[in-house]
């Protein structure tokens, strides 16, 4: 069935929107709570073990997670199907940027089902004593580590670039120089979204890095250190 252009562009708004929140959202929390990695095993079980007895847990990711998951990457492969970005006039970056965001939405879809396929759907999983331990083995393949390593990059760079889109799709960024400055805010996010997201990685490895330690009092202080392994 053929769209008009008015509800194409509602549909392109609705996808963007479903990018940032509350698929984005889930984005950062899901980095903070691997953050907890760079802590140890004991930091790590707890925060997946808080999440994992919210009430209405089961409802919480149908609705705020797997749905807008699934219709923005169904909507995704449509648009990325159909586009045509002209590759061939390289100075223009919006050309490159609409590229990889198209290219990195679908290495996401496989990432996403794989990643959820081994880990939260995994009876292994599920019955591990520690999740910290089991991921900890997990990520120690090679492999396994490097598709993690493009998963993620692929997760900020579509998020980061996804809110410059969203910028301009939603009437936020309408000149050329707010579209600019978009564009660098969402390479920031990208930037500093993948260090955490690296770091969170190695956490499990035994080499992230602790920004700040936690002191006998409860509170925190800087220090710039390598996490022990467990």
């Amino acid at each position: 069935m053929k769209l008009s252009n008015s509800a194409y562009d509602t549909l392109r708004r609705l996808h963007s929107l479903s990018g940032v929140i509350p698929i984005g959202a889930f984005l950062l929390e899901h980095l903070f709570t691997n953050s907890h990695a760079v802590e140890g095993a004991a930091a790590f079980d707890g925060a997946a073990a808080f999440l994992a007895h919210l009430p209405y847990v089961v409802l919480l990711e149908a609705f705020g997670i797997w749905l807008p998951i699934l219709f923005h990457a169904a909507l995704g492969i449509v648009i990325a199907t159909a586009a045509r970005p002209d590759l061939a006039h390289a100075g223009y970056p919006s050309n490159w940027r609409y590229a990889m965001q198209r290219s990195t939405g679908l290495v996401l879809v496989l990432f996403i089902a794989w990643h959820m396929w081994s880990t939260r759907f995994s009876p292994e999983a599920m019955r591990a004593p520690s999740l910290f331990e089991y991921m900890r083995v997990h990520l120690s393949h090679p492999a396994v580590f490097a598709f993690y390593v493009v998963g993620l990059l692929s997760a900020c760079w579509h998020f980061g670039n996804g809110l410059f889109g969203f910028a301009i799709h939603w009437g936020l960024a309408t000149s050329r120089n707010a579209q600019r400055a978009a564009a660098r805010l969402g390479f920031a996010v990208f930037v500093v979204l993948a260090l955490v997201g690296l770091n969170g990685l190695l956490g499990f490895l035994g080499h992230g890095v602790r920004l700040f330690e936690r002191t006998a009092e409860g509170g925190t202080v800087t220090a710039a250190s390598e996490a022990p392994h467990r």
